[in-house]
């Protein structure tokens, strides 16, 4: 009963640190995101700059833009930073979590090769003590067969 109690542990841990493996997928592609958001900045800055260097009516909202372009770039950076804290603490949960699953899984195959081992010697005791009342029989009904013979 203890052993399928910790094969229920194990499932429980393995589905944990699945759960975590999708945590980490969910943040790794949340960062990649942020990332092409600050090329998609950096690119559209260059097309505002070019636009207001062509027409003098675009020149004056220009200045509001890279306000705008500053504040929002700003953001992204620290919105990455958390991000990427995140997924260094997922990652360490991550490592937490499989040496805790490769712990429990290596005490389960222990107790498993435990309780093989007893069961062998369990089998190779009753074996042998059948092969030994065998043995006693046969040399019992030898015997009667000897007095047997010395009667007749």
């Amino acid at each position: 009963m203890a052993g399928k109690d910790l094969k229920t542990l194990i499932r429980v841990h393995k589905f944990e640190l699945d759960e975590r493996q999708r945590k980490l997928g969910n943040l790794l592609r949340f960062e990649r995101a942020l990332e092409n958001r600050k090329i998609l900045l950096a690119k559209r800055f260059v097309e505002e700059e070019e636009a207001a260097k062509a027409d003098p009516t675009a020149a004056l909202t220009f200045g509001a833009y890279v306000d705008w372009h500053i504040d929002e770039n700003k953001r992204v950076d620290r919105a990455l930073e958390e991000n990427r804290q995140e997924i260094l603490l997922m990652r360490d949960e991550i490592i937490e979590a499989y040496q805790e699953l490769k712990t429990l899984e290596i005490t389960q195959e222990n107790r498993e090769k435990r309780e093989l081992a007893e069961l062998e010697r369990k089998t190779n005791a009753m074996l042998d003590e059948i092969g030994l009342t065998l043995h006693r029989r046969r040399q019992e009904q030898e015997a009667e067969e000897e007095s047997g013979l010395k009667s007749s």
